[in-house]
């Protein structure tokens, strides 16, 4: 009896050897779990990664964390060195492939005395069990760093500094490509979805190439309308094919809280007239 006990112990043992050495051999090689590579704790520390790469300034390991169609898009964006970032939410969609992550980071900016905090949204995306950032293809016209792109499908909450009083369409307008010195107006428009007036205050625009329109700047409740800036190219110093952006800063009363507005442009000179004979 005691020799079929051991004898059954000793096929136990090595068994359950070998399944260890197995699962070691996985884990050792990384070998692809979906459960544990999908899970939000994996997605969080891929995120931690990249934007603790984005505050050293270390752009080649920026790019470990980015898809392989997102690298040459990063290489070609105006980059510097974040100074502090926090992660405000992570979700993960139904098929466990893709997600949104919240950012929050301080943005400077001339138009303002101290930084604003800023949500920032990206998608993420499952690529041979690992996450990976994915950032939006250019906009012809105008070009968007990593830290200004709203990946298409993708919707950022307000951030707790800005204002929730006005709804706007877009937040961002590009004017496309402009020649010569011609002025354009850009319209944003928005309505006042809060149940008080609210007061447009100090409109900070940034560049002498851009001028306010609107003479409203009070807004009852549930009343649409829309901001009209114009701009003119011809106040500014540009080179040729130079893509313009441009933040424009705002207040609303009550509550003090921000609006950031941005408009982008493409620059081309105008055709020389051809030469008489």
């Amino acid at each position: 009896m005691l020799e079929t006990t051991n004898s059954k112990l000793g096929i136990a043992i090595p068994l359950r050897a070998a399944c260890l050495a197995v699962l070691l051999y996985l884990f050792v090689q990384g070998s692809p779990v979906v459960a544990a590579s999908s899970s939000e704790e994996a997605l969080r520390a891929r995120v931690e990664q990249c934007y603790t790469a984005l505050q050293q300034g270390n752009w080649q390991k920026v790019e470990k964390y980015l898809t392989k169609d997102s690298k040459p898009v990063f290489r070609g964006q105006p980059k510097k060195p974040l100074t502090a970032y926090q992660i405000q939410s992570i979700k993960i969609q139904p098929d466990g492939r893709t997600a949104s992550v919240a950012v929050q980071v301080p943005v400077v900016s001339a138009m303002a005395s101290k930084p604003v905090l800023v949500l920032k949204t990206s998608l993420w995306r499952m690529v041979d069990h690992a996450w990976y950032m994915e950032l939006p293809k250019p906009v012809p016209g105008a070009e968007r760093s990593l830290l200004d792109m709203a990946p298409k499908g993708v919707t950022a909450t307000p951030g707790p500094l800005f204002s929730r009083d006005l709804k706007f369409e877009a937040l961002w307008r590009s004017l496309g490509r402009i020649e010569g010195n011609g002025t354009r107006v850009v319209r944003f428009p928005f309505k006042n979805v809060s149940t008080h007036v609210v007061t447009l205050a100090d409109m900070q625009l940034g560049c002498d190439c851009l001028s306010l329109k609107t003479t409203q700047m009070e807004y009852k409740p549930g009343e649409s309308a829309a901001l009209e800036i114009e701009f003119d190219p011809s106040k500014l110093s540009v080179n040729v094919n130079q893509a313009f952006t441009q933040e424009i800063l705002f207040k609303t009363e009550p509550g003090g809280a921000y609006v950031k507005l941005t408009i982008a442009a493409l620059l081309i000179s105008s055709p020389a007239p051809p030469t008489k004979p």
